[in-house]
């Protein structure tokens, strides 16, 4: 049974859960202890009423056994049976525990397994007489006899039925049961009422929260088309502008070499040439890092591709793999160049930090959208301990503001692996 089940649910409901829980605890907490108070008074009720009705029935019952007017005692007994119907059976024996009166309860009830019992007693009391000589004695007394003896006679015995008693407790028990009920169902209604205004609240302050991280994005992507805009601008402009003069600063420079007698003359015209055709080709890479030109010709694999020979063939101690999967003449534009810059900047981190000697970049587009991977064996950090620096954040940026995914799996000594999924619509 999976233990986050409840990451599902809706905020409602997780409301109604945190306060009907506690509440419905309580409730059978209540009813539990009140059944078992209810059952615990009918015990004490029957082991103080037991020993009681023993005890006066084997003190009124003395007369009737020594007379042996046993009709009388069952009538009294049946009087009694008659009066108290928590008493199931009363039993009257003789010294001898031989049975000598039995009468029960014509109620139905199931009779306790405990008996009470009570001896019934037969005091002797010695009468004092007069002697011949006028002093008084003891008749019958036994020498060093007190003037009362005691002789135990008979037993009584009381059974008692639990049935009666329980069902006065039952009625208790209901009454604090449907109490308890109407409690719980008036705590209920409040939660539901309490969870319906904080939903409305809390939907309210998500739907802003949503709002506004929509507005995020759009910004982003706004700001992020600007940027690339602009640099579309700078590099045009150091296309048309700053590589065509180094081209004609270059072929004036021939021109004077192809012209000039071998000396200074000529020697200076071929070092400008060798400066401008260093300055065309540092001016032609800086075009290609403004706008990649290779990403409008070949597309986002073919243009990553080309990236991972450039580093491959850049870092000889680090082999770069490359794979991709799907139709990228289907991607977004702004997807792609997106995803080109997160490429960029995850590579030049690899190459600066990670300290890497296998690199793997895979490329996925389907129906759903782009998926892309960049995997490392270097060094690793601490995620924990680590604070993102602006690559890290500049990435997420590009990502959230497609409303994609990004993770990243790192730890000491164990490489970094880089998983973005950017949807596309």
């Amino acid at each position: 049974m999976r233990l986050d089940f409840w990451r599902h649910w809706s905020v409602r409901a997780r409301l109604l859960c945190v306060t009907v829980i506690p509440l419905a605890y309580m409730f059978s907490t209540f009813v539990w202890y009140a059944y078992h108070s209810r059952l615990s008074e009918v015990r004490e009720e029957m082991a103080e009423r037991g020993p009681l009705v023993a005890k006066v029935l084997a003190e009124s019952s003395e007369f009737s056994l020594l007379s042996g007017r046993y009709d009388d005692l069952r009538l009294t007994i049946n009087g009694l049976l008659r009066s108290d119907a928590s008493i199931y059976r009363i039993e009257v024996l003789d010294a001898q525990r031989h049975e000598l009166v039995q009468a029960s309860a014509h109620a139905p009830g199931q009779p306790d397994a405990r008996y009470y019992e009570a001896p019934v007693l037969k005091r002797l009391m010695f009468v004092t007489m007069l002697a011949a000589d006028g002093k008084p004695y003891l008749k019958d007394k036994p020498a060093g006899a007190s003037s009362v003896a005691v002789e135990t006679m008979g037993y009584v015995r009381v059974t008692m039925s639990p049935s009666a008693l329980l069902v006065k407790q039952t009625h208790r028990f209901y009454v604090e049961l449907l109490v308890a009920s109407l409690g719980l169902m008036a705590c209920a209604l409040l939660a539901w009422q309490l969870s319906t205004g904080l939903n409305a609240s809390l939907q309210a302050s998500m739907q802003a929260l949503r709002a506004a991280d929509a507005e995020k994005r759009r910004l982003i992507r706004k700001v992020n088309t600007a940027v690339e805009d602009e640099r579309k601008s700078i590099a045009l402009e150091i296309h048309d502008e700053l590589n065509a003069t180094l081209i004609a600063a270059r072929l004036e420079a021939q021109r004077i070499v192809d012209v000039s007698e071998p000396g200074e003359v000529r020697e200076r015209a071929q070092s400008i040439i060798k400066l401008a055709l260093g300055l065309y080709n540092s001016g032609r890479t800086l075009v290609r890092r403004l706008r990649p030109e290779v990403l409008d010709m070949l597309g986002l694999d073919g243009a990553v591709e080309e990236m991972v020979r450039h580093y491959d063939r850049a870092h000889a101690g680090c082999r770069y793999a490359f794979r991709a999967d799907g139709q990228f003449a289907q991607l977004e534009s702004g997807i792609g160049i997106s995803a080109y810059r997160i490429m960029q900047e995850a590579l030049s981190n690899i190459a600066k930090h990670a300290r890497a000697t296998q690199v793997t970049v895979s490329l996925s587009l389907n129906g759903t959208g782009l998926r892309m991977e960049i995997a490392d064996n270097g060094s690793g950090y601490d995620a924990a301990l680590a604070s993102p620096g602006i690559g890290i954040v500049g990435m997420r940026e590009r990502v959230a503001a497609f409303d994609g995914r990004i993770d990243i799996s790192t730890a000491i000594g164990a490489g970094t692996r880089i998983a973005i999924f950017i949807p596309q619509a």
